[in-house]
């Protein structure tokens, strides 16, 4: 299962997405921009403004939505 999130994730890279992101006690943010890397166990997700990342469980766990 998560090795079918790598692969998604690295398929994304350089191209425009916007994700959603719980972070906790019934609030979320919407983000856009692009996949900046992959690593092992975490990805890169660059905005306009920041750099963040994420590991592919909160795909796994709905922590983080993908849309494109």
């Amino acid at each position: 299962m998560l090795s079918e999130i790598k692969n998604k994730i690295k398929k994304l890279k350089g191209k425009k997405i916007k994700l959603w992101v719980d972070i906790g006690r019934n609030k979320s943010e919407v983000y856009e921009g692009y996949v900046l890397d992959t690593y092992k166990n975490v990805w890169t997700f660059k905005t306009d403004t920041d750099v963040k990342s994420f590991g592919y469980t909160d795909i796994l766990i709905n922590s983080v939505v993908i849309s494109s």
